[in-house]
Formats: C-alpha cells, sequence, structure tokens
C-alpha cells in the first residue's frame, strides 16, 4: 500500500507539501507484544491490553480509509509521465493486485467500533483518550455513510459524473472527511504519547531482565519511529536542516548495528526462537529504511535536485510504511 504523498518543495531546509492531512506514517503505531514481558506490572498489563484494539483499529482500518481517500483525491488528476522511472516499484504487475486486496468491503473494512468491555479498559487505563476514541468513531461512521451513496469504496471509478455533480458531492462529503481526519489525527497524537512511554518503561524491563533480542528489537523500532517523527514534523515545519538528519540518524544507526552485532553473536538454537523470528523478518525493511535514510543524506551533500531530495523523503516514507507492515504482521502472527 503506497501511503506516501507527494513532497514538492526543498530548499535550504526541506519542505514538504501534502495533500490535506494524510501523513498515514507519521503515527503509525507498533502491535504491542504482550509476551515480551513474562510478569510485567500489572498497570502496564492493563494499559497494554485497553491500547491493542486501538492500536489495530488506527493501523488497520484508519490507515486503509485514508488511502482510499489519497486515490480518491488523485482520481481527476493527470498522472505524472516521471512516475515510472522515478518509482519502478509502483508499476509492477502486482500493484494492481494489491490495490483491488487493498479494497474489501465497506462493512467488514471501514468500521472501526469498541466494544463495551474494550472502552471500559480504555476508560480504566487511559481515560482521556475515551473521549477521542468516541469523536473518531462517530466522524469516521459520518464519513462512512456519505461514502457509501458513491463509488468511494473502490480503487478505480465505477461510473463517470460530471464536474458539477461531482463539485455538489464534495461540498458535502469533504467537510466530513477533514472532521474525521482532524479527530482521527488527534487520537493519533495522543495515543502515540501514551504507547510510546508505555514502551519506554518496557524497554528498561526488558533490559533488567536480560531480555536483550526483545530489548535490541524494540529499540530499532523505536529509533525508527522517532527519526520518521522529527522527520516529518521537520519538514512540514520547513525547519529541518542536513546537520538534523545527520543528529537524528546517528541512534537509529547505532540501533541497527547493536542489534545486528548482538544477534549474530548470540543466534538461536531453534527455529522456535520467538525473538529471533521477529528480527529475521524485519531485518530486511529494517535495512532497506535505514539506506533510504543514508541515501537522503548523501544526496543531501552532493546538492542534489529538488526532486531527487523529494524522491528520497518520499522513498524513507515508504520504506518505513513496509517496515512497520512487516513488523505488526509477524507480531500479530506469533501472539
Amino acid at each position: 500500500m503506497n501511503k506516501r504523498v507527494k513532497a514538492i518543495a526543498i530548499t535550504a531546509v526541506l519542505t514538504i507539501t501534502f495533500l490535506g492531512m494524510l501523513r498515514e506514517h507519521q503515527s503509525t503505531l507498533l502491535t504491542p507484544i504482550q509476551r515480551w514481558i513474562h510478569q510485567p506490572d500489572l498497570a502496564e498489563r492493563e494499559k497494554s491490553i485497553a491500547l491493542r484494539p486501538l492500536i489495530s483499529c488506527l493501523n488497520s482500518v484508519d490507515g486503509r480509509w485514508r488511502h482510499a481517500y489519497t486515490n480518491y483525491l488523485k482520481r481527476d488528476r493527470p498522472v505524472d509521465p516521471t512516475l515510472k522511472k522515478r518509482f519502478p516499484e509502483d508499476f509492477d504487475q502486482m500493484v494492481s493486485v494489491r490495490e483491488q486486496l487493498n479494497y474489501p468491503s465497506v462493512h467488514d473494512a471501514y468500521g472501526c467500533r469498541l466494544n463495551t468491555l474494550q472502552k471500559d479498559n480504555l476508560q480504566k487505563s487511559a481515560p482521556e483518550l475515551l473521549a477521542l476514541q468516541n469523536r473518531f468513531e462517530t466522524t469516521l461512521t459520518a464519513a462512512n455513510e456519505a461514502a457509501r451513496s458513491f463509488d468511494f469504496f473502490n480503487s478505480k471509478p465505477l461510473y463517470s459524473v460530471s464536474p458539477a455533480d461531482k463539485a455538489e458531492r464534495d461540498n458535502l462529503f469533504i467537510p466530513l472527511v477533514n472532521d474525521y481526519l482532524n479527530a482521527s489525527d488527534q487520537l493519533r497524537r495522543e495515543l502515540g504519547a501514551e504507547d510510546l512511554g508505555l514502551r519506554k518503561v518496557q524497554l528498561e524491563q526488558l533490559k533488567t531482565r536480560d531480555q536483550l533480542k526483545y530489548a535490541h528489537i524494540l529499540t530499532y523500532m523505536l529509533e525508527a519511529r522517532t527519526l520518521m517523527l522529527k522527520l516529518d514534523n521537520g519538514v512540514r515545519d520547513r525547519t529541518f536542516t542536513a546537520s538534523d538528519l545527520s543528529d537524528a540518524t546517528l541512534p537509529l544507526q547505532q540501533a541497527w548495528d547493536d542489534g545486528s552485532r548482538y544477534m549474530q553473536a548470540n543466534s538461536a538454537t531453534s527455529n522456535a526462537d520467538y525473538p529471533e523470528n521477529i528480527w529475521n523478518y524485519v531485518r530486511s525493511p529494517g535495512k532497506h529504511y535505514l539506506d533510504a535514510v543514508n541515501k537522503l543524506h548523501d544526496d543531501w551533500a552532493a546538492k542534489a535536485s529538488p526532486q531527487q531530495l523529494s524522491d528520497d523523503f518520499e522513498r524513507i516514507g515508504r520504506r518505513y510504511d513496509q517496515l512497520i507492515e512487516v513488523y505488526n504482521d509477524r507480531v500479530n502472527s506469533l501472539l
């Protein structure tokens, strides 16, 4: 799933113009691994349980909805003839197949409601998130109801519509979408902060209990997320410099090097080794993400063209999306 939108201007600092507020990767959340700590503190275990369905919803339903909306906005725009050369992976024969799979049935794929028990858990462990979740749920429902009245939930238009009719439809639809995206953005920010605080506590517990393989994996994933947030925020605010990129890359590179050395020196004795299994799956996309970050650094230092730097930024976001998707898929399969 291509979750990124185009970066179009890079000057002395890296800057970007977004289509709406569709930075899906910016707050993509890591699926909690409850088996990481065998005997966690009760409050932390309860919070992890409370956050898990909300994280799952945002990573699947919310991400899928944003992707559909990005494609909807592109329907009437001409295709950039340079895209195939710049991003050949988008034109692989399987891309259209994957696109179709990203549009499953409306009722199953685009609704996101917590049940009574899940809401009770959220009220107990993270009450400040419940009101945000309720607003998110309400605005998503309203946007879905409007979207079901036409062919929004299809990868390609099913029928033609006149510009006047589309403008009339969008005058009703777009404000509902903006309400939903604003609610989603706010929930993502607050949930991300709650989740990050919990992960830092878990990381210290892992180190204390000598669960170092788990600790190295979590350290790398947190550094990958931190760098993506810094890059996105700095680019959006037009404050991100080449020096900022160098400084932000160091912890990510260190986490990768430390994790690689430790895993190599302490290789698994069984195929059932749980952390080794996760590491083996995230190793390739993790390296691709790091390589993409380093390419932006090198091209920036070489004073590459604005288009090249813009493409580098786009590719970093794509690699990050792929890393998180592989990580979360593997975690879910091993729970």
